[in-house]
């Protein structure tokens, strides 16, 4: 009779996080006005009214990940595979305004392409309606290490067509739904582990936050959200300051950052690296590279916490910085 409770226990922590999951993804959408990311507003709570938003129910999105056998079962972070080209599904809905929705993979931290419809792309957008409930399926365009397991974050992007520069929005990191998984080939497998080693950082005494946040002061190391636009001319190298932490359940931290819905290299990577323990906030510099065509593009960076464990079964949305519009002229 106890080995039955403890797995009823289990069973009803997993669906809770579950739910917890979801709510948080309907919080985490309801400051970013223009682009109308807003929470769920009906006085229902019902378990079947947050797993999807309904037309006149609330106004938002919703993502979600797994395969064709997992689709019915509680998510627990792991997208189990037999090979690299399986078939990995993600679920879109959008209600209450037309927006572009953008879907990027990363795999070990790296921007992956994927092959929808015998198509290849590194993003793939979709111009939803007012009213949008679609699965889509896909499969990654280029072969794995089938002898290890890998990290997956799937990021949904609210906006991908927005410049903060042109939009009267109050600045904010509330754009994205972005999870983290393991891509499981066996269960007894290792996990693939981080290609570079941390970085040098300083701690932060002054204050205590949680998340990531990107800016321009890289001589005062203040906690100020960034500009609105940041003005460079092509090809020329810039820096920004990181902060990233407070965190209590990790030990290290990925911070990946595009430009342009292209992965950036940060100090000559595809991503940095970072030891971060007892909660603490770390502060450093990324140095970037302005793309070599003139234009608008936006910046934006998400931290990845444990990116090489095993262990996903938080399955919260990740930390997301503010966005801001880097201009090349």
């Amino acid at each position: 009779m106890v080995y039955v409770s403890v797995i009823m226990i289990q069973e009803v922590q997993k669906i809770r996080k579950n739910i917890m999951k979801r709510i948080i993804s309907c919080l985490l959408l309801s400051l970013f006005s223009l682009i109308m990311i807003a929470g769920c507003s009906s006085s229902s709570s019902t378990q079947s009214s947050l797993e999807h938003l309904q037309p006149g129910y609330a106004t938002g999105y919703y993502f979600d990940v797994f395969t064709p056998a997992s689709k019915d079962s509680p998510r627990n972070g792991i997208i189990e595979l037999q090979n690299y080209n399986d078939e990995i599904c993600f679920q879109i809905e959008n209600a209450g305004q037309e927006r572009q929705l953008g879907v990027q993979i990363f795999i070990d931290c790296k921007l992956a392409s994927i092959i929808i419809d015998d198509t290849e792309y590194e993003t793939f957008t979709i111009d939803a309606g007012e009213s949008l409930s679609k699965i889509y399926s896909f499969k990654l365009a280029e072969p794995l290490d089938t002898n290890t397991n890998h990290s997956m974050v799937a990021i949904l992007i609210a906006g991908a067509d927005i410049y903060t520069a042109q939009a009267e929005f109050e600045m904010t990191d509330r754009y994205s739904i972005a999870l983290d998984h393991v891509l499981m080939f066996g269960k007894d497998l290792p996990m693939a582990q981080a290609d570079y080693d941390y970085e040098e950082v300083g701690l932060v005494t002054e204050y205590q936050s949680t998340g990531l946040l990107l800016n321009t002061d890289i001589k005062n190391n203040t906690r100020a959200i960034p500009e609105r636009e940041l003005t460079v001319h092509p090809e020329e190298a810039f820096s920004l300051q990181y902060q990233v932490g407070g965190y209590e359940d990790c030990e290290e931290v990925a911070i990946i950052i595009t430009i342009g819905l292209k992965q950036a290299k940060i100090n000559n990577q595809d991503y940095i690296l970072c030891q971060v323990k007892d909660g603490e906030l770390i502060h450093g510099v990324a140095d970037l590279k302005a793309p070599t065509e003139a234009g608008k593009y936006e910046i934006m960076g998400w931290a990845v916490k444990d990116p090489f464990d095993t262990d996903k079964s938080e399955y919260f949305p990740l930390d997301a910085a503010y966005r801001f519009t880097l201009t090349v002229k």
